[in-house]
């Protein structure tokens, strides 16, 4: 008996009845959706994916040679085209990982060659420096020796070292803008 009415069914889309279509379409859209809920629960996926299915059928309805059911056809074809939809998808996402790799390796890239320009501008600034006052800079800041350390080795005060640092930094942050 279903084969009878796949029949007439397809014979009526054949000839353009859009009655018949209608009629398929709000039997099937509900159940075509809910099969589709047990692969993706995007609900506009899903809907999109049924619909492109009926307009497919709607628009091939001359060309269309069942095999199986009518059933069997729409579910297998709403199935079909989800996974097509899912492999555009993973496509799509992978060249735009693709997109983004490339663009974050040549940020990091230009980003290596910054750190680099700073330190030789850097080195470039501290022999810019007054000796004395790079001297205690160094002393203090590469070698890591306290004022106390920095103040005995040059035979100079606290409040000296303290001063010739205040003034580097001052110096190398003047250098530094300078050719920012």
């Amino acid at each position: 008996m279903q084969q009878r009415t796949d029949i007439f069914i397809l014979n009526a889309l054949k000839k353009g009845d859009k009655k018949v279509f209608e009629k398929l379409y709000s039997s099937y859209y509900q159940k075509l959706c809910s099969f589709l809920l047990s692969y993706c629960q995007d609900h506009e996926i899903i809907e999109d994916v049924v619909q492109d299915v009926f307009l497919n059928l709607w628009d091939k309805r001359r060309e269309i040679k069942i095999q199986t059911s009518l059933n069997a056809f729409l579910y297998k074809s709403v199935y079909n085209k989800l996974m097509d939809k899912y492999r555009h998808l993973r496509l799509r996402n992978e060249m735009l990982s693709s997109y983004y790799h490339t663009a974050i390796m040549l940020a990091v890239e230009k980003e290596e060659d910054r750190p680099k320009k700073h330190i030789i501008l850097l080195r470039q600034c501290m022999e810019g420096l007054p000796d004395k006052c790079r001297e205690v800079f160094l002393g203090g800041k590469v070698r890591g020796l306290n004022y106390s350390e920095i103040s005995k080795e040059f035979g100079i005060s606290t409040k000296t070292v303290e001063g010739h640092i205040a003034r580097a930094y001052r110096l190398l942050k003047e250098c530094m803008d300078k050719y920012k």
